[in-house]
């Protein structure tokens, strides 16, 4: 049986395009010609740009694949209607309306399902017993209350929950049946963990120290739970309302399945390299300040000992016309304090697959993908690397007293050896030597 199905964006009265799969479950994306015709008509991907033509099967899937829920509600839904994990159209038909950010996808004629929200009238405030009984039962791996359980596409996915925050500085929930936008995310580490919220706070504070956009996360004490509160970086609140921005990650703005999402796991001509980041980045609405903002980033990750910045954690956002910009640093986090992750990089710095084979020669053919001449890249690390590496040594300072004297001490080690790798030469403060099993760095000689 052949489906299709409207595909809306949250500030539009009618839909933008049509999403079909026919008896044999191949699939295919059109928009919508009188979407095409408005001056303010932006794509749903830079891997589905703006044109009459259909997209293929292959296309289609891929973008619409990535809008499936990570969480138990997929597979509840493939037992409950007997549906196959490919029949993306079929899934989407059920679970359409909860699609990450601005998207849905519903059964034709169906009224729109997400709106804006207004914070005087959409939202029940949680009392205090509430919201430290949906933080515990988090923590404690338990499930949450029917009356409390969050059906956005976060759900069930690393312990978190969306909610709202109020005028008023309280916490709240849609009201029963609404879609209306949550304003942020809270993340609740395992009971006894609550180390690893402090520790992507204080990554993203070392971020914004160094001058790179990051959405800036908060530790928060509820109950006997320190929880992580981190602001959406596709809602915007004015006036009292609070809508949904279009947004889309790497992977989906390349046309990768989320497996792709690491550059060792693709194949030739769908990979997430450097090469096909530059390309991406080349179509955004300002290129030269998206290419500097990631290639910061990627340097900052390195020297923070976070090698988990793969095409899921960086993302692209439709808030100034009709090309995406690149959006804030997300789920920054120094896994390499975890002595069993390997040196294997979320994408190669030049011929580099892992950490211990980066040296000069290899940051010098990374950067010259992404259009750096000789002199480009000279000046970029003199100008832009070494002060925001300096930067960094000095900002750390004050993880000791918050309890992650390791943290420091990695950055000690990484920012040590990073700055031979890439042949400069500056002090950093004393710290202890850290070491952990697994792969270092190569230095050139």
């Amino acid at each position: 049986m052949s489906i299709t199905l409207e595909v809306r964006l949250e500030n539009l009265t009618e839909p933008i395009g049509y999403l079909t799969a026919g008896d044999d479950k191949a699939t295919s994306f059109s928009y919508l010609d009188s979407y095409l015709a408005l001056s303010n008509s932006i794509p749903l991907s830079i891997a589905l740009p703006l044109t009459p033509i259909p997209f293929n099967d292959v296309e289609t899937r891929t973008f619409f694949d990535n809008l499936l829920p990570e969480n138990n509600q997929l597979q509840q839904t493939m037992d409950r209607e007997n549906l196959s994990r490919d029949d993306i159209v079929g899934l989407l038909f059920h679970l359409g309306s909860d699609c990450p950010g601005a998207i849905s996808c519903i059964p034709l004629g169906e009224a729109p399902i997400k709106v804006p929200g207004d914070l005087n009238a959409d939202y029940d405030e949680l009392i205090e017993n509430d919201l430290t009984e949906i933080v515990r039962r988090l923590a404690d791996r338990e499930p949450l209350p029917n009356k409390f359980r969050d059906q956005s596409p976060i759900a069930g996915v690393q312990r978190k929950i969306a909610i709202t925050v109020l005028a008023n500085g309280g916490f709240g929930l849609p009201k029963p049946g609404l879609r209306v936008p949550t304003t942020h995310i809270l993340k609740v580490p395992r009971r006894g963990k609550g180390r690893e919220a402090r520790l992507e706070t204080a990554a993203a504070q070392l971020g914004q120290a160094c001058g790179l956009m990051v959405a800036q996360p908060q530790v928060i004490q509820i109950g006997d739970v320190e929880a992580l509160l981190i602001p959406r970086f596709d809602r915007r609140v004015f006036s009292g309302r609070v809508a949904r921005v279009h947004q889309e990650d790497f992977a989906q703005a390349l046309g990768l399945p989320a497996s792709f999402k690491y550059q060792r796991y693709g194949k030739d001509g769908r990979r997430f390299d450097a090469i096909a980041i530059a390309e991406l980045l080349n179509k955004t609405v300002e290129p030269a300040v998206a290419i500097d903002e990631f290639l910061r980033s990627t340097v900052f990750n390195l020297a923070i000992g976070n090698t988990d910045n793969h095409a899921k954690n960086h993302a692209l956002i439709y808030d100034l016309g009709t090309a995406p910009r690149l959006a804030p640093l997300y789920d920054l986090l120094p896994v390499r304090l975890d002595p069993d992750v390997r040196p294997d990089l979320s994408f190669n710095i030049g011929a580099a697959s892992q950490l211990n084979d980066i040296d000069i020669d290899a940051f010098v053919s990374f950067l010259s993908s992404f259009g750096l001449s000789k002199n480009a890249i000279r000046r970029f690390i003199s100008d832009s690397i070494v002060p925001m590496l300096k930067t960094l040594d000095q900002a750390s300072i004050g993880l000791t007293s918050e309890g992650l004297k390791d943290f420091d001490d990695l950055i000690g080690r990484e920012l040590s050896q990073l700055i031979k790798a890439i042949h400069v030469d500056f002090p950093t403060r004393d710290r202890d030597h850290y070491e952990s099993r697994g792969g270092g760095w190569k230095m050139s000689s």
